[in-house]
């Protein structure tokens, strides 16, 4: 009888939640997510079915009045409600609803202010055993590397043309995660800047892991993907420049499963489509 409950006990305690945000973009004036939003709001939603939203949270831009501002703001709640509940997402029976009219942090981008931003729990399997097979190098290790990445990459972007794929090994991800390892962030600064200091450039984010047979699994490559356009956006990259997408071990450089830890790494990449210049 004790064993039971000692195995009850582990079983529980292997499900957690984590407190996770999504912003859903508009144009000027309209209620209604714009078009590219639409699609990464739908390829979330497709990814995310056991989302639990708790809060939702609509923002306007610094035009017009604070009360005209703060009825568009709950109509675009409304509209990612509706959208929401077409797509049969739960929405916590507490969920908090916020329209804001002017009183919040505005962006100096116009275009950022115009959103909804939806703040849920996903149930997060904190597996045993990993299954991915991936491995984090050592600080030395990870150093030297990304260093050296770091310092290749604006010649990467400078020499690449529109089409070209420009492959980053080095942004190394906490095991069976999307959270990045800070050691990492140097790079992620890097292409931040290229892409501050290039206007035009519009790049696409395309996410790959090792290890895993089920081709069709593409969460976590999707979440890491999406963890590079969120660095971007909120340090002021204006979203319509940057897309992403996640293909799982679909899309693989070495067969897998790989031989080694070499072909592995060959195949847990971030690879970067250039889409204009």
């Amino acid at each position: 009888m004790k064993t039971r409950y000692i195995l009850l006990f582990l079983l529980l305690s292997i499900t957690t939640y984590s407190q996770e945000k999504f912003d859903v973009f508009f144009d000027f004036n309209i209620d209604v997510p714009n078009e590219s939003s639409a699609k990464i709001f739908q390829n979330w939603i497709s990814e995310n079915p056991k989302a639990e939203v708790t809060k939702i949270y609509g923002y306007c831009d610094s035009v017009d009045d604070k009360s005209y501002n703060k009825e568009l703001s709950a109509k675009r709640i409304n509209e990612v409600i509706k959208i929401l509940k077409e797509n049969k997402l739960q929405l916590n029976e507490n969920v908090e609803l916020m329209p804001f009219g002017k009183d919040f942090k505005l962006s100096n981008n116009q275009s950022e202010n115009r959103k909804v931003t939806l703040f849920y729990n996903l149930p997060k399997q904190q597996k045993i055993s990993v299954l991915t097979n991936e491995e984090i190098p050592t600080d030395s290790d990870i150093k030297s590397k990304i260093d050296k990445e770091t310092k290749s990459l604006l010649t990467k972007f400078k020499n690449a043309k529109k089409g070209d794929v420009i492959t980053i090994d080095n942004i190394y991800f906490y095991i069976d995660s999307d959270k990045v390892v800070e050691k990492s962030k140097p790079i992620l600064l890097e292409l931040y800047n290229i892409m501050k200091q290039n206007p035009n450039l519009k790049i696409k984010i395309n996410g790959h892991i090792c290890c895993n047979t089920d081709m069709k699994d593409v969460k976590l490559s999707s979440k890491r993907a999406q963890a590079i356009y969120t660095y971007l956006v909120e340090k002021d990259i204006l979203f319509a420049r940057v897309f992403h997408e996640g293909f799982g071990s679909s899309k693989p450089v070495y067969k897998i499963p790989e031989k080694n830890d070499s072909e592995k790494l060959a195949n847990r990449r971030v690879e970067i489509l250039i889409l204009e210049k």
